[in-house]
């Protein structure tokens, strides 16, 4: 997917030729370019808008989707006849759009939820818009980085800035919601407003029911009549896609597809537990299973080799990407014309996150460590919220509970004031390197005073002020699944998947990431497994699993995936940075200090950072210092534009 939309004359003239994309519409200040991924549709004669991604449907209703082709005069005719606004909105897929209008002004935007990203620089009085970074001119100058954006990709799990952000000064991306305007030669932006609904308390059997016909309509829609493929874990979310995928289309057209991971020779296999049930999971349905090595034990730097510009021009970092890029390469060499399928983003959701049985870890019960996550949820559902607007929250049981597995660590005083009180839970969930109400940026020995203002401002004022304002208990969860959007799903977890995909030529789909989906779950009440009822997290998932469709239910028992869930000393981070094949590049790269270049002294700790660079180049393994040791490895490995 390449495009670059560019808005001034003197840009239009110096920057056209480059890069040798094709002229899709073009006037004396504006013009539209892209490779074979984007068309240009028109109304009559005249180019109306330019397309660049995939399509799902279009929304007709509340719970309805119609099939939708990019190739189909139905959807030119949708898209022509409807502002950016409206299209973003009615149009299911992972796209860029840029609207035309016949006085010549034109609407730049994404998809509602902005799983492509579009980056962009002001030049003067003119602006670039490119698919990704390699496409603008600010490393034709002096670069300059944003500190803020830099220290999320070094604090918060994922290893990349939120959605608007970069890791340049001048450059940003397109905000989800946002949608840049092209008139009389300047461009501004404005925000759509968020769909933002209140809970259904009155959450029965027919919300069920209907979850369960939501689910299998968005598999139905995304599926193909030439075979299925899913990327398979053991747990719930891609095996209920499995399960799903069968109950409409039969064993025989779909199958599915897992890596064997070893981090190490001094740990082996370190996913043996999902490996054993996903076995017996698709033997239950009767699909293929096809097992691939994802062998870090002893192939790394020709990965890098492989995908480092690709990671450095989207600013991907992190141990999902590696997984991603390595499944892409093995999809792409064993599939033609399958539907590939993947469970990400449920977790957050359906319980914001907590469904890894990682809350309280290490506890030998796993219904216990199930429900320490319902715990952890609780804490950020409405119920936690009135007790803090009651200034009863500190004296939480709960609160209280899981605060004393952190013994030694500095909390914040829990908020009191209505803004305040949603400020602090948006930060603490989508700002901090532990999700716990209070949880303070003083645990971090990355940011110095400044950094840790600096950022927490910053971080505030751009995304948390405004919801804070209007956020009630009735729509928290409402707000905190737009939000995820812009955080954990922008990271790379999440957003790497469509992208490694589509690099390897192939679409991923995700079926938690329909809209219905996000609508339902936005009015889903706390008492549906989000808090402290006995009902279990993914209560709608799991209920349509039992009651709607084969599933084998007794196969969902035992330890949930890794190594790490008998043993909670072992890490996936520290097997990568301190034993895999990856090791020597990493301290390579490490022992000539570029991050300095990097990170500001204001911002950050550099003598901290030096330390434990120093401990790592010697040979020391200190636990302490894994965390905050693999986020940089990630960043080194990733790389920047010097």
């Amino acid at each position: 997917m390449n495009i670059r939309i560019i808005g001034g004359k003197n840009l239009v003239d110096v920057y056209r030729d480059r890069d040798g994309l094709d002229t899709l519409y073009r006037t004396p200040d504006f013009l539209v370019q892209g490779d074979s991924t984007a068309i240009p549709i028109k109304a009559g004669n005249q180019v109306r808008a330019v397309f660049c991604g995939s399509v799902t449907g279009q929304r007709n209703g509340t719970d309805s989707i119609s099939r939708l082709n990019i190739k189909d005069t139905a959807f030119h005719t949708v898209v022509c006849s409807k502002r950016a606004e409206q299209c973003a909105r009615d149009i299911e897929g992972r796209y860029i759009l840029v609207r035309i209008y016949d006085n010549g002004s034109a609407e730049i935007c994404c998809d509602r939820y902005g799983k492509v990203d579009l980056y962009y620089q002001r030049i003067g009085d003119g602006i670039i818009f490119a698919s990704d970074l390699s496409m603008l001119p600010f490393k034709e100058n002096a670069i300059k980085y944003d500190q803020v954006a830099v220290a999320h990709s070094l604090l918060v799990y994922g290893f990349r800035p939120p959605k608007r952000k970069t890791l340049y000064t001048g450059v940003s991306r397109l905000g989800v919601n946002e949608i840049a305007l092209w008139e009389n030669n300047a461009t501004r932006f404005y925000d759509t407003p968020p769909h933002i609904v209140e809970t259904d308390e009155e959450f029965g059997s027919k919300h069920l029911h209907r979850y369960s016909d939501i689910f299998l309509d968005a598999l139905e829609k995304m599926s193909s009549p030439n075979g299925n493929v899913v990327y398979v874990s053991s747990g719930w979310d891609s095996t209920s896609i499995l399960a799903g995928l069968v109950h409409l289309h039969g064993p025989k057209n779909v199958r599915a597809v897992i890596g064997r991971f070893n981090f190490s020779d001094r740990s082996g296999i370190s996913n043996p537990f999902e490996l054993t049930r996903v076995k017996a999971v698709t033997d239950y349905f009767g699909v293929e299973l096809d097992i691939t090595e994802i062998n870090h034990a002893h192939r790394g730097p020709e990965i890098v080799d492989r995908w480092e510009e690709f990671q450095r021009s989207h600013m991907f970092s992190g141990l999902s990407m590696y997984l991603w890029a390595l499944l892409s390469e093995h999809i792409t060499s064993t599939t033609s014309g399958e539907a590939i399928f993947s469970g990400e983003i449920s977790d957050g959701i359906h319980n914001l996150g907590f469904s890894q049985h990682t809350t309280i870890h290490g506890h030998p019960v796993l219904a216990f460590r199930e429900y320490s996550d319902k715990m952890a949820s609780y804490l950020f559902g409405p119920n936690f919220f009135r007790l803090m607007l009651e200034k009863n929250a500190e004296e939480d049981v709960i609160y209280d509970l899981l605060k004393r597995q952190h013994q030694g660590k500095t909390f914040e005083k829990l908020a009191v004031t209505h803004e305040d009180c949603a400020r602090q839970l948006f930060a603490s969930l989508f700002t901090r390197d532990l999700r716990m109400p209070g949880w303070s940026l003083e645990n971090s020995s990355i940011l110095t005073k400044n950094g840790r203002e600096s950022y927490s401002s910053e971080m505030e004022e751009q995304y948390f002020n405004a919801p804070a304002k209007v956020a009630t208990p009735e729509t928290l969860y409402s707000w905190y699944i737009h939000l995820y959007n812009s955080f954990h799903w922008q990271g790379g977890t999440v957003t790497t998947l469509g992208y490694t995909a589509e690099k390897q030529g192939f679409e991923m789909n995700l079926p938690f990431h329909d809209s219905r989906l996000h609508e339902f779950l936005s009015e889903m009440p706390e008492s549906a497994g989000r808090g402290l009822e006995i009902r279990p997290t993914k209560y709608p998932l799991k209920w349509m699993l039992e009651n709607k469709i084969d599933y084998p239910m007794h196969l969902q028992v035992g330890p949930h995936s890794y190594i790490y869930d008998t043993d909670p000393t072992f890490n996936f981070a520290g097997e990568f940075i301190y034993a895999s094949a990856y090791t020597p590049l990493i301290k390579e790269r490490l022992k000539h200090r570029k991050y300095e270049a990097l990170l500001s002294p204001e911002y950050f700790d550099l003598a901290y950072m030096n330390s434990i660079v120093e401990h790592y180049l010697a040979g020391e393994e200190i636990p302490a210092e894994k965390a905050d040791l693999s986020a940089l490895a990630f960043l080194t490995l990733t790389g920047w534009y010097e």
